[in-house]
């Protein structure tokens, strides 16, 4: 052969060897596999015969795609499946117990969700064909369609009420204007690590407010608090202290001839060894910090051992 192109190779084989011989049973090359692939591309060409591909498993092809399948960025949908995938293993029947998982844990099978909203359907009437399964299946399912769309609406007007009522109760404390001087309380969502966001204090202080700037920005005072936090809020973080009217105070005076009988006090009293409430420590036994849940403030115990 003076020339060994793709299309050279598919005549000689078509003319020398197939229109003699018939198809090979194996044919061995050392050529590149393009190669040997464009041959035979031409030879079918020449038989005018169609190509489809088959669906055989071949790793070595699919093993690309597998890992981009595992190594998927987004991990994100799981929750959407999870419910599914869970329900059809369990639904599923086994061979060799020869019954569902679910039904030889509980003992009843499982039900869909149309099954279980609406209950046992009446066996008064038999299912005679497929069609009337389907369109009592299609009625049932429209049904539980129409109860969840209802129990949505129940459930987004009660939280549009909840909404309502909040924003009600900030607008009408920013109606009421914070003053210069006023004592407030400081909304703070930071909670340090290790305790718990349910017990912690969100709000702190009272702070007094040091000015106001155009009725929704206020600048409080800071200094001597321990608090670092900005100076400048804005009045949705605040809310009033509550002032409380002062408790009546009312001065007992006593005659000079009243006088106490000491026959009424009771007699187990406990009266202090010493008369300036004064004792010797000898040593400290031992000596520990401890962290309060709610306030994280370090407290500092000591066992002590007095002197007698």
């Amino acid at each position: 052969m003076s020339f060994t192109t793709g299309q050279g190779v598919a005549e000689a084989y078509e003319e020398r060897v197939f229109r003699t011989f018939g198809a090979s049973e194996m044919i061995r090359h050392d050529q590149d596999p393009r190669f040997m692939s464009e041959v035979f591309t031409r030879f079918r060409e020449l038989l005018g015969s169609r190509q489809r591909s088959t669906l055989s498993y071949r790793p070595q092809t699919v093993i690309r795609s597998v890992r981009a399948y595992v190594a998927e960025a987004d991990q994100s949908d799981w929750d959407d499946h999870a419910e599914q995938l869970m329900f059809a293993l369990n639904a599923s029947f086994d061979a060799t117990r020869l019954d569902t998982p679910f039904y030889l844990v509980h003992g009843w099978d499982a039900q869909g969700t149309v099954s279980s909203m609406l209950g046992p359907k009446p066996s008064s009437l038999p299912e005679r064909t497929a069609y009337e399964w389907r369109r009592k299946f299609r009625r049932d399912y429209s049904y539980a369609r129409a109860c969840a769309k209802d129990l949505q609406k129940k459930a987004t007007r009660l939280r549009s009420e909840v909404q309502t009522r909040k924003w009600r109760e900030l607008s009408e404390r920013l109606k009421s204007e914070f003053e210069r001087g006023d004592a407030v309380w400081l909304y703070i969502p930071k909670v340090q690590p290790g305790l718990s966001r349910k017990l912690a204090h969100l709000w702190h202080g009272p702070f007094r407010i040091d000015e106001v700037h155009y009725h929704f920005r206020v600048k409080l005072k800071i200094d001597g608090t321990g608090y670092r936090v900005n100076l400048w809020v804005h009045v949705s973080c605040l809310k009033p202290r509550a002032l409380f009217p002062r408790r009546p105070i009312d001065e007992v005076t006593l005659d000079e001839n009243d006088e106490l009988d000491a026959e009424l006090l009771p007699e187990d009293r406990c009266d202090a060894d010493n008369q300036n409430d004064e004792y010797e420590v000898e040593r400290i036994l031992d000596l520990r910090w401890t962290k309060r849940t709610r306030t994280s403030r370090r407290t500092r115990e000591c066992l002590i051992k007095w002197k007698a």
